[in-house]
């Protein structure tokens, strides 16, 4: 797969094609177009955390932007989920986020920034207490 994330040599180019897919996100068609290219988005994430060995830790920004995207796509169609408001929101936030990722996609620290923000501030997950 072309872009791939490799658990002991990083990236391959797979920063680059979550940068091709975020614009993809930014330029199609509001509605089920842009939810469609989100689910395209995490798919990308699953796919490299799916070339981890078991065993071995999922790499850091695959797993964040596998839940950050399930997230935002789960905005159209969770169930209860749908109206129309609803529905024109959770695209705004998809578009955000890839406005975002874009902005910082060629910077380790912003991309930690990024993701950090992004599960916890925008996406709701819990934070993990600190070990003691």
């Amino acid at each position: 797969m072309a872009g791939r994330w490799h658990p002991e040599h990083g990236h391959e180019g797979f920063l680059g094609v979550t940068a091709n897919q975020a614009r993809l996100v930014l330029d199609v068609e509001e509605g089920w177009p842009t939810y469609d290219a989100g689910l395209e988005f995490q798919g990308l994430a699953m796919r490299a955390m799916s070339e981890t060995p078991a065993g071995e830790y999922l790499p850091d920004i695959p797993t964040a932007l596998n839940l950050i995207w399930g997230a935002l796509t789960d905005e159209m169609d969770a169930p209860g989920r749908g109206s129309p408001e609803q529905d024109a929101a959770a695209v705004r936030h998809m578009k955000q986020a890839a406005a975002e990722w874009l902005a910082v996609v060629d910077s380790r620290v912003a991309r930690a920034a990024y993701l950090d923000r992004w599960l916890h501030d925008e996406c709701g997950y819990q934070r993990m207490a600190p070990e003691s």
